[in-house]
């Protein structure tokens, strides 16, 4: 699903960001233009910017007190093989192996832009992840909720490729070790290509958030 440079690259931007943590405290309130450029990306595309670290973000802290078994690391490496994925898929011009993550709601949004993008007659592109950092988190009323930042480099191009992403799932939902993207979050069948919405043993929906964490949202940084 991710090639090799992909994926450490990958491994790399995640244990660059938790080994950060242990030097990161919490600031005073700071002005749009005194945030640091990860956070002042965030606050460009709509969403006050998170400047507390990790260990300060009451959200992840309340996700991990209710599912004891949620890895913060793990959790980036598997949004970065998700954004991995959905890139492969709209440099094929078919985003229908993405839709395994996808929620309902923003399948549509994200077709439409794919469409628009003009993506499928570009043919791949080789991609280096640089940053992959939540940057709000919260565990509220019946939902989870993550906003991650992820910078890559595309070979060939001067500018990075920079998106936000949003990803969700049922509140009280709890993680699965081991469970990767070609397998059902219910029963742990290998995912069927043929079908890329329901697992071909039980039946279910694959992009349950009630199962396991769905993208909800993705939004490009021009």
């Amino acid at each position: 699903m991710t090639d090799d440079v992909l994926l450490e690259s990958l491994l790399g931007a995640v244990s660059a960001f938790l080994g950060g943590l242990a030097d990161v405290s919490a600031p005073a309130a700071l002005r749009p233009d005194e945030l640091s450029p990860l956070a002042s990306m965030a606050h460009r595309l709509g969403d006050p910017a998170v400047t507390l670290g990790v260990p300060q973000n009451h959200g992840i802290a309340a996700i991990r007190a209710a599912d004891p078994a949620f890895d913060l690391g793990g959790f980036l490496v598997r949004i970065g093989e998700m954004f991995a994925a959905y890139h492969a898929a709209l440099d094929r011009g078919d985003l229908a192996p993405a839709r395994r993550f996808i929620d309902e709601m923003a399948w549509a949004d994200l077709e439409e832009a794919a469409e628009k993008s003009g993506r499928r007659d570009s043919g791949p592109r080789a991609l280096t992840i640089r940053t992959i950092r939540p940057m709000t988190a919260v565990h509220e009323d019946d939902l989870d909720l993550v906003r991650i930042l992820i910078t890559a480099e595309v070979t060939g191009e001067t500018e990075p490729l920079c998106e936000y992403w949003e990803v969700c799932r049922k509140r009280g939902t709890q993680t699965k070790p081991g469970l990767d993207l070609t397998h059902c979050p219910n029963c742990g069948g290998p995912v069927d290509g043929d079908d890329p919405t329901r697992c071909a043993y039980c039946g279910t929906r694959l992009a349950d958030p009630a199962l396991d964490w769905v993208v909800r949202k993705i939004t490009v940084q021009d």
